[in-house]
């Protein structure tokens, strides 16, 4: 962040980098062979989304954001792909031989690259342009839950995706994995 960054941008990437930081920890430990896998019991395959759903899902969400403000997208473009395989609503699939989703390396960079060409970008933007209505056919449904491009950016930059990191927690304790708070 540079000195001159704006209150809402500081707020935004404040928030965004601790998730980031604990994204990176969640990640650390996870065998890619296992990524795309939900865990299982005695009872069969425990439906739940895995690492790599999670952090595709992740990834598609700074490009929206900077969509929304009408910025160039630049390394926070997703490859076409993310869009059917991790959109909202789309469900996570069970993928133990790897024939569905992307790599999870690849995943999991997409997601780092997405990230920080977000924070890189907010980081440029003064309060009145992060605090515009947002508008445009592509965004009726983030215009009716957040109203403005700087209410979305702090929800999907925080909130959505602790909502989503607290989901990869819990895959990491089935696979024995242990807490990163620690």
């Amino acid at each position: 962040m540079t000195a001159t960054i704006g209150h809402t941008a500081r707020l935004i990437l404040t928030m965004s980098e601790r998730t980031a930081g604990l994204a990176a920890g969640l990640a650390d430990g996870i065998d890619p062979k296992q990524a795309a896998s939900m865990p299982s019991n005695e009872s069969g395959v425990i439906n739940c989304n895995h690492p790599t759903f999670i952090f595709g899902h992740l990834a598609i969400y700074p490009q929206m954001i900077l969509g929304a403000l009408g910025q160039e997208l630049g390394d926070a473009e997703m490859p076409a792909s993310y869009k059917e395989h991790f959109q909202a609503g789309v469900e996570c699939k069970h993928d133990p031989e790897g024939t569905i989703y992307p790599a999870f390396s690849e995943v999991f960079a997409n997601f780092q690259k997405a990230h920080k060409a977000v924070h890189e970008r907010l980081a440029t933007l003064d309060d009145e342009t992060l605090s515009k209505p947002i508008t445009g056919k592509d965004y009726e449904r983030a215009a009716e839950f957040f109203g403005t491009t700087d209410a979305m950016a702090l929800f999907m930059l925080h909130d959505h995706y602790m909502f989503h990191l607290g989901q990869l927690s819990t895959w990491r304790r089935c696979f024995g994995l242990g807490s990163v708070m620690g």
